[in-house]
């Protein structure tokens, strides 16, 4: 079955809560489970990154309430694919919080990704940590 994957990245209302961000944890880990979406959120205190996998429409629908969603802006598709296997096959949506220090959150995002993630993927996540951290242009 081909499967859509996007990654997007946004910035953070100034005001996001440590509750805030939980609530949102939780949201996406029930609605992402019923909807048959994986993924990937990375949050570094400013920015979020996440990569969604799943079927077409449903990631498609995903976006559309993520655009509309105000607690954060600046929403921007990074990559936007078909795939053929999932990368976060048993993660209906993994949270890792990361500092905003590039070599610190480039060793927690490399610690916490699955060792099956292919090598594409986790260099995109990698590089993309890099970028909402300040070291490199998107």
């Amino acid at each position: 079955m081909t499967l859509k994957s996007l990654t997007y990245t946004s910035l953070a209302r100034l005001d996001l809560a440590a509750a805030d961000l939980e609530a949102i944890h939780r949201t996406a880990q029930g609605i992402n489970a019923l909807e048959g979406i994986t993924g990937l959120l990375v949050f570094n205190g400013t920015h979020f990154l996440q990569i969604i996998e799943g079927a077409p429409q449903a990631i498609d629908e995903l976006v559309g309430r993520l655009r509309r969603d105000s607690r954060h802006s600046g929403f921007e598709v990074r990559d936007d694919r078909l795939v053929e296997e999932r990368s976060f096959a048993t993660w209906s949506m993994e949270l890792v919080r990361v500092s905003g220090s590039y070599f610190e959150a480039r060793d927690t995002v490399t610690e916490r990704l699955p060792p099956t993630v292919q090598r594409e993927v986790r260099e995109r996540v990698i590089r993309m940590t890099e970028a909402i951290s300040g070291t490199v242009s998107l």
